[in-house]
């Protein structure tokens, strides 16, 4: 897999280990206080499911958001902290400095895990907080999917909050990663991070052989357009929902577009927007919210090309991460648009499963689509149903990322058996702490 540098392993295991037996006897020893940003939030059940599934107890201490697509309540012993809100950073603030209460009340329970797991720079934050706070034993794990935009940002409020991420990393036993250009284009150039690691792609989460029976299925031939593109899960980028507009209008009856997923309203789409404009645009429907654990068959059965583009932190985030989309497209066999010049599009070049293209990104994609065929079509569909389902499903990341954090647990302060992750990288330019 291509990462943005080329230098990068794409993985930590060692070779030729085998870790099924030690993840699953670790998992059994591990007692996991998992803070969490939004227990109705996909990947984070993803997450939590994934641990239990190796054998680790859950201890979850977990915000909420309303969400439109229906939501249960989670399915494993929570601590529910209070509501908070999409993009409401104040709002937030007051959430967390609210909780501290329930966390007090807790605090029996949390000395009875033994490691903390932080879903993002808020959670982290509370979870640094309570380990000093309840004099708490257990190491901290750091869980970054994205690297949030005011983060690289210049300016006061970007110093201050990488400071401030900084302060708290020093608290930090590992990291864990989407993507490998994360590390080396952020956390080790920009926070002088030299502490373990752990890449944990946004693979599907492995639920029965449904996944391998639905992928065999998958799908009709399309002999001739009109080929559906599918944009799906946070829609927040403005770019690529004017491309797309632009693209269905200007190609017509050559392609139809899905919508589907939760509008980032803050960021400047609308769920009535998405709704008023697909309603007027024939070949634009907007289908709103899904669960990602249950509709997926049914989403990506209904499409050809999967739209794996990404302008909303253009130059930093946008460029480094590596989305759901790309794995789920690959699940079910669907070929990825991509860019150029990103993780994203390196990946999708370097294992052929879809087509990347340089700026001017829509030109080239209308081009492109004008003239496909068959033929084209195929030869990379074919490519995926070849594929092994381990390239686009967890079957052993999240064991072996329990099986890690074991082995901190067992040797924390001294000589670990999970290896520096700095040690093993190589960064472009050496670039000094922001």
């Amino acid at each position: 897999m291509s990462t943005g540098n080329s230098d990068m392993p794409a993985s930590h295991r060692q070779p030729g280990e085998d870790t099924s037996n030690s993840a699953a006897s670790a998992g059994r020893e591990l007692r996991i206080a998992f803070f969490g940003h939004d227990a109705n939030e996909s990947t984070i059940r993803k997450r939590v499911a994934a641990f239990r599934s190796a054998g680790a107890e859950i201890l979850g201490l977990t915000f909420h958001r309303i969400r439109k697509s229906s939501s249960s309540a989670p399915s494993w012993h929570n601590i529910d902290l209070g509501q908070t809100a999409d993009a409401a950073f104040l709002k937030r603030l007051v959430a967390i400095a609210g909780s501290f209460g329930k966390l007090r009340a807790a605090r029996a329970e949390l000395r009875n895990c033994n490691v903390i797991y932080a879903r993002n720079i808020d959670m982290l934050s509370l979870a640094v907080a309570s380990k000093y706070a309840f004099a708490l034993s257990a190491p901290i794990v750091y869980e970054a999917l994205d690297i949030h935009q005011i983060f690289t940002t210049d300016g006061a409020k970007g110093r201050l909050m990488r400071s401030f991420e900084r302060l708290l990393l020093k608290a930090t036993s590992l990291v864990v990663v989407s993507s490998p250009t994360f590390m080396s284009r952020y956390f080790v150039p920009v926070q002088g991070y030299r502490g373990p690691w752990y890449l944990l792609e946004n693979k599907v989460l492995l639920r029965s052989d449904a996944l391998e029976q639905a992928r065999t299925e998958k799908k009709r031939m399309r002999t001739s357009p009109p080929w559906t593109i599918g944009w799906f899960g946070v829609l927040r980028c403005t770019e690529s929902w004017a491309m797309l507009r632009r693209i269905a209008k200007e190609l017509g009856d050559k392609v139809v577009v899905h919508i589907r997923g939760t509008a980032s309203e803050p960021d400047g789409i609308t769920d009535d927007e998405l709704r008023e404009i697909c309603a007027r645009t024939s070949n634009m429907h907007f289908f709103g919210a899904y669960d990602g654990a249950r509709d997926l068959d049914e989403i990506y059965g209904k499409v050809d090309i999967g739209w794996a583009v990404d302008y909303s932190a253009k130059g930093a985030n946008s460029d480094w991460l590596i989305p759901n989309r790309v794995y789920e497209s690959g699940v079910y066999n669907v070929p990825v648009i991509a860019r150029r010049g990103t993780t994203t599009g390196d990946m999708v070049e370097k294992m052929h499963t879809g087509w990347v293209f340089d700026e001017p990104f829509a030109e080239n994609v209308m081009a492109f689509l004008a003239a496909l065929d068959e033929t084209r079509y195929s030869e990379v569909q074919d490519h995926l149903r070849a594929m092994p389902i381990s390239a686009f499903v967890d079957t052993d990341h999240s064991s072996e990322l329990v099986r890690r954090i074991s082995a901190i647990i067992q040797d924390q302060g001294g000589p670990s058996a999970i290896r520096k992750g700095a040690d093993r990288i190589a960064v472009d330019r050496p670039t000094e702490p922001m």
